[in-house]
């Protein structure tokens, strides 16, 4: 008899023909949304309408989001994200073999490979002190989001394998960090929010790529 972990039926058989066509298309219209941001962002370095008066609107809510954005910062970025995909990768290959050594790979590379690259070809600058407070170092380029990036490349591939286990309230969990560095780098005055939304559709393309590396027959 095989175990109830293991009854994992696919999108096709639980969701709406419409669902699974979303699913099949998201990945390419994240893409397509990410480009577009980025070739914006190449021809417009400086804040986008909208982004500087946001940040500057959040830094004065003051305590308990300073601290809180202190923490999230802290946290969460390439570093944190490597470890917990070192993590995350023993239970992976336990589970799916080579595939969950493909998924380590892709996030990996991702994180380390992509993510540099990235930076050093738009080469945004960052926010400075004379347009926000500035409230944490930096060593890179500014968009997209390093910390943006790689928590949602690891966060979101564990929503997408609780999803997909119909673990439907872990997976919203998994979206909190997500969001939550989004909002710090923001708070921090290291981001604007356009670097956040590229970093998160970078992440969640990544992220998917995990998923799919795992679950293929759920295509």
């Amino acid at each position: 008899m095989d175990r109830i972990d293991d009854a994992e039926p696919t999108l096709a058989r639980s969701t709406s023909p419409f669902a699974v066509r979303l699913r099949r298309w998201w990945p390419a219209s994240a893409l397509v949304i990410l480009a577009t941001l980025t070739a914006i962002v190449l021809a417009h370095p400086d804040p986008l309408a909208g982004e500087l008066g946001y940040v500057r609107w959040l830094q004065r809510r003051g305590e308990p989001l300073a601290t809180a954005a202190e923490i999230v910062r802290a946290t969460t970025g390439t570093e944190g994200s490597v470890v917990l995909a070192a993590l995350g990768a023993v239970w992976s290959i336990r589970r799916f073999g080579e595939a969950g050594v493909r998924a380590l790979l892709i996030a990996l590379v991702v994180m380390l490979v992509v993510q540099p690259v990235f930076k050093e070809l738009v080469d945004r600058p960052r926010p400075n002190t004379t347009q926000v407070e500035v409230r944490a170092e930096f060593s890179s380029k500014s968009f997209p989001s390093g910390h943006s990036l790689s928590t949602t490349t690891i966060w979101g591939a564990a929503a997408g394998l609780a999803w997909k286990r119909r673990r439907r309230t872990l997976a919203a969990a998994a979206f909190v960090p997500i969001v939550a560095t989004g909002l710090a780098s923001a708070v921090e005055g290291v981001h604007w929010p356009s670097d956040a939304i590229a970093g998160t559709l970078a992440g969640l393309i990544a992220a998917w790529a995990i998923v799919d590396t795992l679950h293929p027959r759920d295509g």
